[in-house]
């Protein structure tokens, strides 16, 4: 029984030597500060409105980002790639019902979620590259993030709007904030030059008339609170073109998307291992305390302290019984 005994406690005392090493190392594995991971697995947000509308025509409407986190790499930056396509139509082809197509490169501040220099830019049309500076939040926030305002980048606009705190919740068991962005029919041929932002039109008396391309959208965005990543979008997009007074001439897309659920779950269940400061802390300063316990405990039993206790309190209690006896007789 005592041989028993003393292997349990080894086998105790081993369990809790190893919870302390694994509390020692976890820093190494787990992301303890919110900061960007560079080897996520789910990076694509894809929104779809099955009844949106094409240059007036009535067309399914899909719009899907993707992001490739790529070197170089270090705890501080990253350089991300950014493909933003837009397609409209029910066509037999992808390329057949391709709308717009670009490509953004830019280093990334792993903690704060905003470019480190210029974005650069490059159109499916085969333009020159174009850079973009000055661009805030996109598709990762600041880590811890705060019920407060932050400026997210819009690329039709290659510019920020405000998107305002507007909820809480949970998603894949993650805790979520919630934001949403309105952005008002804007003439984006007064912000840059694009070959598409301005065209002419045939007006009522075969007059031409200079139209100009207007983008309006209200987007709502579901973030990580911890690491900041955007876990789920929708947004209600109207594009058309107008004459200087925003008056509408030629509808070009209009579309309310919405993420299939699966989707943003995935992208917020992969963030598992992502905790913020105090997490990390509470997480590695419990697992250690438990195994120094059962360490304790583990060597105590193994050097026998309990069964000397156990069989020093049988004694007081069969020398009791024996001075009961005695006082009997």
């Amino acid at each position: 029984m005592q041989s028993t005994s003393r292997i349990v406690a080894t086998l105790l005392a081993g369990v809790g030597i190893a919870l302390i090493v694994a509390g020692l190392v976890a820093p190494r594995f787990l992301i303890g500060d919110g900061r960007l991971p560079l080897a996520l697995e789910n990076t694509t947000w894809t929104l779809k409105d099955t009844d949106g509308s094409y240059l007036g025509e009535p067309a399914p409407v899909t719009r899907q980002l993707h992001m490739e986190v790529q070197n170089p790499a270090d705890a501080e930056t990253a350089s991300v790639r950014i493909g933003d396509t837009l397609r409209a139509g029910d066509a037999g082809s992808d390329f057949d019902n391709l709308v717009t197509a670009t490509t953004w490169t830019y280093a990334l501040d792993r903690t704060s979620g905003e470019p480190v220099g210029d974005m650069r830019l490059q159109t499916v049309m085969g333009m020159p590259e174009t850079t973009v500076s000055g661009a805030g939040h996109w598709l990762k926030f600041p880590t811890n993030v705060q019920e407060q305002t932050y400026e997210v980048f819009d690329p039709v606009l290659r510019a920020t709007a405000p998107a305002e705190f507007a909820g809480e919740g949970t998603l894949g068991g993650r805790e979520v904030y919630t934001f949403t962005q309105t952005i008002p029919p804007t003439n984006v041929a007064l912000t840059y030059a694009d070959m598409r932002n301005t065209m002419t039109l045939q007006g009522p008396d075969d007059e031409p008339i200079r139209a100009f391309y207007f983008h309006s959208a209200e987007r709502e965005l579901t973030v990580d609170q911890v690491s900041g990543l955007v876990v789920d979008i929708s947004e209600s997009v109207d594009d058309f073109y107008g004459d200087a007074q925003a008056r509408r001439l030629q509808d070009i897309v209009a579309y309310d998307a919405t993420m299939d659920p699966a989707q943003a779950a995935a992208l917020a269940q992969q963030l598992g291992t992502v905790f913020s400061m105090a997490q990390s802390r509470a997480l590695t300063l419990g697992v250690i305390g438990l195994g120094s316990v059962l360490t304790l405990a583990g060597v105590l039993g193994a050097l026998g302290v309990f069964n000397r206790s156990r069989r020093a309190q049988s004694g007081d209690t069969a020398g009791a019984h024996r001075r009961q006896g005695s006082a009997r007789a």
